[in-house]
């Protein structure tokens, strides 16, 4: 198990356990997820799996790296980015200053977020350099919303099952 705010060994990754600490942000039985923005996303999704952390299962397999699918707020089978980000750390361009956004303040929406905003010379705006996620702890799924993973998966929608189940049948794709 890993320490608060510990890094592993090699990667771009700090992850907070603590989950019910009295001074903690954290609500119960959730995992914080610190990934750098060149983290490769399914890295973070496979590591997410065989931990017992849930809500990103279902996103397994995409492309790219942790700012790419935030950028985009990537979403598959019933899950999407936004729904597991705490908070994005950027460089913003336009005024050369960190900042750092909190979910609500991110704009996501169907396949964007703030972070794709462009500059007038046409770069972006927003150079994504950390996001945070929460992801609550377990061994079952949350309840499956997608009619078609539900069919993949040989159950009806709304059933649990296990990560790894989820993460087999994505990738089978």
């Amino acid at each position: 198990m890993d320490s608060p705010g510990s890094s592993d060994a090699g990667t771009g990754l700090r992850v907070d356990t603590t989950g019910c600490a009295v001074d903690d942000l954290v609500y119960c039985g959730a995992v914080q997820v610190a990934a750098d923005s060149a983290e490769p996303w399914d890295g973070i999704v496979e590591r997410a799996v065989t931990e017992g952390w849930l809500g990103v299962e279902a996103l397994s397999g995409l492309p790219g790296s942790i700012a790419d699918v935030t950028l985009a707020n990537a979403s598959a089978y019933g899950q999407s980015v936004s729904d597991a980000v705490v908070s994005v750390r950027t460089w913003d361009r336009s005024v050369d200053r960190q900042r750092t956004f909190a979910a609500v303040e991110c704009g996501f929406g169907p396949g964007t977020s703030r972070f794709t905003e462009r500059l007038a010379d046409g770069s972006l705006r927003y150079d994504v350099r950390e996001v945070t996620l929460l992801l609550k702890q377990g061994d079952l799924t949350a309840p499956i919303r997608d009619d078609a993973l539900a069919v993949r998966l040989g159950v009806t929608s709304g059933q649990r099952v296990p990560l790894t189940r989820v993460r087999r049948a994505v990738l089978a794709d």
